[in-house]
């Protein structure tokens, strides 16, 4: 199959390594531009200064989790006039433990992450969306999401709410020809 992404321009939260940095590659590789955050700021200064992306991968650091940053961050992407994806990777596996273990800063700490930060970049990003002809988004859930994880009781109840948060959207945004998918991953390194 032969994918030409020339002009696209696509968002990953959480892009500077993994599932995520690996998407960003592929997409400049056939022809899009990636506008990738995440908190981490030495990979972020590494992915500025790589010459072979320079321009065609941006990274900007900010925490996924705040709305406030998040909201500042789709300012300055707004410059853009759209986007033609977003890639909700943001994702922490949280405790490993059984549910009468997991203390509530764990519990929030997870959903804040995992589910809380896919709504603030997916409200912030659905303007832009709407502004290309055939926007697409895609929220990285889990296997533990279709079904369960023992011992991990945040991190799966968060994955199955993006499977909900998923379908909910499919349905709001297909009037505006703006896909939205979501991939389940098992384990990765």
């Amino acid at each position: 199959m032969n994918i030409n992404l020339k002009n696209k321009k696509y968002i990953i939260s959480a892009g500077v390594d993994g599932i995520g940095y690996e998407i960003a590659k592929k997409i400049v590789n056939v022809g899009g531009k990636v506008f990738i955050s995440d908190k981490n700021e030495k990979k972020i200064d590494k992915i500025n200064k790589n010459k072979k992306y320079k321009n065609k991968i941006i990274a900007a650091c900010l925490d996924c989790t705040n709305p406030d940053d998040v909201k500042k961050y789709f300012k300055k992407i707004s410059k853009e006039k759209n986007i033609d994806g977003l890639i909700n990777n943001i994702g922490i596996a949280g405790p490993t433990k059984y549910l009468e273990n997991v203390s509530i800063e764990e519990w929030n700490s997870t959903i804040k992450t995992n589910l809380n930060s896919h709504f603030y970049y997916t409200k912030f990003a659905i303007p832009l969306l709407k502004k290309s002809s055939k926007g697409s988004i895609i929220n990285l859930s889990s296997t533990a999401g279709l079904f369960g994880f023992a011992q991990r009781s945040p991190y799966t109840a968060s994955k199955w709410a993006i499977i909900g948060l998923t379908k909910t959207l499919a349905i709001e945004l297909g009037k505006y020809k703006i896909r939205v998918n979501a991939i389940c991953p098992g384990s990765v390194e």
